[in-house]
Formats: structure tokens, C-alpha cells, sequence
């Protein structure tokens, strides 16, 4: 008999088309059978009763699928949407929401001018950014300071360095915004590649005294976007992605967050007298312990621009086919395709890119090459511990040659 069979080892089995329709077929043929003698009903798929069959068949299959689905969806591996929420629930993890762009801008005026969290400015492309240090800022003696403006929409917006140049908020003694550098893009909602993949770091979130373990905890903070820890247990310094990291110290390199945050998942997680590596400082007072107050050094990563540059077996391509090929490499670089996204402290080979662009359009990749910043071009690229990849279409271009 054609039947679901729960097995402890394997899962869930389903019985085949075939099999299905041999069994539901034979006991109907016995249904109408009065006598041994009487002629088998025909359920041959041409015939009336066949065809009826192969309705009943296709509605049980049809639940089986459904069954099967649910089964999946106790699997961390194979669970989606909420049901993967649900899991993921079970290591306490939520599953992220969207971020915004964060860009560091350079305020002009007068001195002593403060500008106030909460100010507004905008882009050359009427996207708006909230001034977003919480103490605000105040114009220095150079008649400059550079501080924080994040996206008032949330997602993935591209800024680019310059773009930033407008004042909303009129403020006296505030003339001029800029920024000198791309802004860090921001993000959609946590998909469920990367839910999934937190979910497997998360093993280390209870731990301490380890690198991964820092990493899980200062990862879901909110408002990071990204986050690399970096260990030398040696008595001499050594480098490692581009930053020199002190003997017996921990190199925290992290995008967003607040410091404060940052600098108490550091004290709780890290080994008592491990130093730490760095150019900025956090500070964390544990008001149960005689209001001591820890300093930290960490690494807040530069944007630098990621560049890709693509040659085609063809002499054009339309304008659709071009913005979609320089979409589908952006999406990928943000971690919204099939790739993890691009981060700091990684290597990235040009290779990821083929099946993203090659999904983009049929004309035949010649050849895939990386960049960061003004460095040279090649099939691969480092991405240094203190810099933070980012990616606008201006940094995507498309090369085209006859095909040999």
C-alpha cells in the first residue's frame, strides 16, 4: 500500500506517482469488481475512470508536497520565513531588520555653532539624512567637524562622496555639508541565508575568552552592519588583513553600533588582560563593580569603493541588459543574491560574480576583474581589516570586445 512512512533515520518517504496510482487503481478496480469473472474497470489514462483517477492521484500528491514542506521546516538547513524565525527564536535570535545608510559628513560655520541630533540634510538626489550623534555636534576652531548622518529610508541607498550637500534644518551659523566619502550602505530586512548563518555563529554567543564568541555578540548588536574579530596571541605584532595587531590582543574592527554597546560586549566577552588593537576608543563604566570604567581601542573602518570591472564576448548590449548585469553585481556584493555580502577583513575572487551576471543577461563573460579604491585591477582583491567595502553603479563598468 502506497503510503507516507515516517522513518527516524531518513525523514519523511513518499510514495511515487506510481506507486500512488497502482494502489488507488487496484482497490478501485476491486471496489467495482462484483465477482472474480467480472472484467477489471479500465482506468487506463484515456478513459473516463483514469482520468478520475489522475485527479485523486494529483490532489494526493499535491498534500504529500505540502507535508513534505512541513517537515523541512523543522530543519534549521531547510526552514524559510517564519518558520525559520521560529527556530531561530529558539537560539534567541530575532531576525534583523532593515538598516539604513550611514555616511560621515563635514559641517562648515561658524564657531561654536551646535548642530543638533535630529538635523536634517540631503543628497543631490533629494534622499534625506538625519544628523544622528546623539549629544550633537559643535563646530570646532578650524570652523569644521565631522560627524554622523544615517538615511532617513531604510535599505540599501547608495551615496556617493559629494553627494551629501544640502541643508534642510536651517541652523545659524551652519553653511555648508559635504561628504568626502562614499557613505556605508545600508540594508533590507536580514534574509534567511543570512538569519541562518547567524544562527550557526550564535553556538559561539554564550561563550567567552574566544574571537568567535566576541564576534557573535557585538554582530547582533543593534546597528551593526558589519564586524570582524582578529586575534595575535604571539609576543610579537603581526599583521593581518592590512592592520598591525598588537602582541596578545584582539583587533575588533565593527561598522555601527553604539560605542557604549560596543565597549561592554568587549568587557563581558574578552579575556581578562588581553589588550586590544585599534585607533578609536569605547568606554564601558560598570556601575556594579565601583563604577569602573573600562577603554577599549578598536578599528572603525574608512569606506573605500569595491570596483568591478566586466568584459562581455559582444560589441554592445542594450541599456536594460546593462542595468541589470550592474544590479545583479551590486546585489551580490550587498548579500542580496546567492553570496554572503562583502565584508571587511575578507578576500573576494572575481569568480562569485559569474552566476549573478551571467543570470543578468546571455551574452558571454570574457573576463571579471576586482578593485579597491585606486588600486590596480585582478581576479581577486583584499578587503583590509580598516576599510569597509562599498558599491555604486559608477563602480561597476562594462567592457565590450568582438568574441573570438
Amino acid at each position: 500500500m502506497a503510503q507516507i512512512i515516517f522513518n527516524p533515520l531518513v525523514g519523511v518517504e513518499l510514495p511515487s506517482t506510481q506507486e500512488i496510482r497502482s494502489d488507488l487503481g487496484s482497490r478501485i478496480q476491486q471496489a467495482f469488481q462484483t465477482s472474480p469473472t467480472d472484467p477489471l474497470l479500465n482506468i487506463e489514462p484515456s478513459s473516463p475512470m483514469g482520468q478520475v483517477l489522475d485527479l485523486i492521484v494529483a490532489e494526493i500528491e499535491a498534500k504529500n508536497s505540502e507535508i513534505l514542506f512541513l517537515s523541512n521546516m523543522v530543519n534549521p538547513d531547510l526552514a524559510t520565513g517564519k518558520f525559520l524565525d521560529a527556530l531561530s527564536a529558539l537560539y534567541g535570535l530575532d531576525r534583523k531588520i532593515s538598516e539604513p545608510t550611514v555616511v560621515n559628513c563635514v559641517l562648515t560655520g561658524l564657531k561654536g555653532t551646535v548642530i543638533p541630533y535630529g538635523a536634517i540634510a540631503q543628497d543631490s538626489l533629494g534622499n534625506q539624512y538625519r544628523h544622528s550623534a546623539a549629544a550633537g555636534a559643535r563646530i570646532g576652531d578650524t570652523g569644521s567637524v565631522t560627524t554622523t548622518f544615517t538615511a532617513i529610508e531604510h535599505g540599501p541607498l547608495e551615496v556617493a562622496a559629494g553627494a551629501v550637500n544640502r541643508i534642510v534644518t536651517t541652523i545659524a551659523g551652519w553653511d555648508t555639508i559635504t561628504n568626502p566619502a562614499a557613505g556605508v550602505v545600508g540594508r533590507d530586512e536580514e534574509t534567511d541565508a543570512e538569519l541562518r548563518n547567524r544562527m550557526v555563529e550564535s553556538y559561539a554567543v554564550n561563550a567567552t575568552g574566544y574571537v568567535e564568541a566576541i564576534e557573535a555578540n557585538l554582530a547582533a548588536l543593534e546597528g551593526v552592519l558589519d564586524v570582524r574579530v582578529l586575534e595575535n596571541p604571539t609576543n610579537a605584532a603581526i599583521t593581518q588583513f592590512g592592520v598591525s595587531i598588537n602582541p596578545h590582543s584582539i583587533l575588533v574592527a565593527i561598522v555601527g553600533g553604539e560605542d557604549e554597546q560596543i565597549a561592554q560586549t568587549i568587557y563581558q566577552r574578552k579575556d581578562a588582560g588581553c589588550g586590544t588593537t585599534g585607533t578609536y576608543q569605547v568606554s564601558y563604566t560598570d556601575s556594579r563593580f565601583y563604577n569602573a570604567t573600562y577603554v577599549y581601542n578598536i578599528v572603525r573602518p574608512q569606506n573605500q569603493a569595491l570596483k568591478v570591472k566586466i568584459e562581455f564576448f559582444a560589441t554592445s548590449m542594450n541599456p536594460t541588459e546593462k542595468n541589470n548585469v550592474i544590479q545583479a553585481v551590486i546585489n551580490d556584493i550587498l548579500g542580496q543574491g546567492s553570496n554572503d555580502r562583502v565584508s571587511l577583513a575578507s578576500t573576494v575572487y572575481a569568480s562569485r560574480f559569474y552566476a549573478a551576471i551571467q543570470s543578468a543577461t546571455e551574452v558571454p563573460v570574457a573576463s571579471i576583474q576586482l578593485a579597491l579604491g585606486s588600486g590596480a585591477f585582478g581576479s581577486s582583491v583584499q578587503i583590509p581589516a580598516n576599510v569597509e567595502p562599498t558599491i555604486q553603479e559608477s563602480d561597476v563598468s562594462l567592457v565590450f570586445q568582438t568574441g573570438g
